[in-house]
């Protein structure tokens, strides 16, 4: 059994997932300027196959090389409570990481990745982005060290007393719900699936030669007369691009979330998740900054949510795409029992307020700009009766504006706080007094007049503003909040 107290270097395996890597990317690097090449010449098949053969070649070699590089030059190890990189190929560098700052345990599993028995690691603390590092261990190896950091965090502070009893659970959650979760979601997002593909071509057609372009265009004129097609025909487009991103978006879904399953005990949640490449998530819990809980008018209506776990920004993936969401039947009543405990529901509201119409002009206040950039361009080129375009997406931003005002509010419990947001859909942030760091109030020249102000509360992982308050009704709030925020909860009077 590996302890890891001597620095060792990482699996053997580690060094051909590297290779695959450098290849993949020198491949890539190198496949457009052998095209262009092969194109452009008339070495025939022989001198084509050739070229082919040493671009492999030179890209195998610079792969091996990087792979050596980036194999050879790192051993870990456990020492005291921390987990030591040591970085000696050419300059000699030293990283240590302290196991109890270690926010989230991250780990990835591609299809190669199983087939060799091999596991990514990453561990994200509140260090920057750039500093992360990902270990290539064996599954052995990988099961040894979780066991090494699990007996760290549950040391006790006195040897004398023994560690917490934590039993660990285990909870599926059904694919079937996940698919209908992720239909009652804005189908919008597949475009940019589509997009990406439509991107990759724009790009391969911009490599192409001049005189390549040329005889594509002259056979797009020749044949001008297919490309034109009737208002039904457009309808029948329209739809099948609608079906494809519709298809691209459940496809993505599936393949980030499928058969997601987790384990928990009182301390850590650990998620797993993937249909061929399997991710897993370690959630602790004094590491959790918020709870964000979705749910729209289908989500409603068919008892489900969409739910995010969030921590630091410099704990968790800085893409929203990259994050952690959990789509399917409604289980925040279950996240929230765990993280807030079992009474948290019964807790009486402290404070509330509510957001005035302000939040409307706030939030129409984008398409409103857009509105009259296009009027204005429509104006200039004469194409009065398409003004008619930008007027009709205007009044159609109004229910918008309406459902955020009546959404955005703010509600402080005995323990813990909820801000609601969102426009079509109601979202809702829990959040724990200690995770607040900063409490601002925010006063416009227009608030002497209104008396509605702007509160804005920060957190290590978000930062929440909720606009158009009564003034009368901010400034209890924010003395509570900072009471709240610096451990004074009781016999705490205004």
């Amino acid at each position: 059994m590996t302890d890891f107290s001597v620095p060792q270097r990482m699996s053997l395996g580690a060094f051909f997932i590297y290779f695959l890597k450098f290849f993949r990317l020198t491949l890539n690097a190198s496949i457009i300027f052998l095209a262009y090449e092969i194109f452009k010449s008339d070495s025939g098949f022989i001198g084509n196959l050739l070229k082919i053969a040493a671009m492999i070649g030179c890209a195998a070699v610079l792969a091996l090389i990087l792979a050596s590089m980036a194999f050879f030059k790192i051993k870990f190890y456990v020492e005291d409570g921390n987990l030591i990189y040591r970085h000696h190929l050419i300059s000699s560098e030293i990283t240590t990481i302290p196991l109890n700052r270690i926010h989230t345990l991250r780990t990835r599993q591609g299809l190669l990745y199983r087939l060799l028995n091999l596991r990514g690691i990453l561990f994200d603390t509140l260090a920057a982005k750039g500093e992360e590092i990902e270990l290539i261990l064996s599954e052995t190896d990988w099961q040894n060290l979780i066991g090494r950091i699990e007996r760290q965090k549950q040391q006790p502070a006195n040897p004398d007393i023994p560690p917490v009893f934590n039993p660990t659970s285990f909870k599926k959650f059904s694919n079937k719900n996940l698919v209908l979760d992720a239909l009652c979601q804005n189908h919008l997002k597949g475009m940019v699936v589509l997009g990406g593909f439509i991107a990759i071509i724009f790009n391969f057609l911009s490599d192409l030669s001049e005189n390549a372009i040329h005889k594509i265009a002259s056979y797009i004129e020749s044949h001008l007369d297919l490309f034109s097609v009737s208002i039904a025909g457009t309808v029948i487009i329209m739809a099948s691009a609608y079906m494809v991103s519709l298809m691209l978006w459940l496809g993505k879904v599936l393949l980030r979330y499928s058969d997601l399953t987790l384990s928990y005990n009182n301390k850590t949640l650990i998620f797993t998740h993937g249909l061929f490449s399997r991710f897993t998530s370690r959630f602790s819990h004094d590491k959790i900054c918020s709870v964000w809980i979705k749910r729209n008018y289908f989500e409603k209506r068919f008892k489900l949510c969409t739910l995010t776990l969030k921590q630091a920004l410099n704990a968790s993936a800085q893409k929203e795409d990259d994050n952690l969401k959990i789509y399917g039947k409604d289980c925040s009543v279950f996240f929230l029992d765990w993280w807030l405990g079992q009474g948290y529901g019964s807790e009486a509201d402290l404070y509330t307020a509510k957001s005035g119409k302000g939040v409307i002009i706030h939030s129409l206040m984008p398409d409103l700009i857009l509105s009259s950039v296009a009027t204005a361009i429509l104006w200039y080129f004469e194409l009065y009766s398409w003004i008619t375009i930008p007027a009709i997406y205007l009044l159609a931003s109004i229910p918008k504006g309406i459902m955020t005002m009546r959404h955005s509010h703010i509600s402080l419990k005995e323990s813990y706080l909820v801000i609601s947001k969102g426009r079509f859909a109601e979202i809702k942030n829990y959040l724990k007094y200690h995770n607040v760091e900063v409490v601002r109030i925010t006063r416009t020249p227009l608030s002497r007049v209104t008396g509605r102000v702007s509160l804005t509360l920060s957190t290590p992982g978000s930062t929440f503003t909720i606009r158009s308050l009564r003034q009368e009704n901010v400034l209890p709030i924010y003395e509570l909040l900072l009471a709240k925020s610096m451990g004074f909860n009781d016999h705490f009077n205004f």
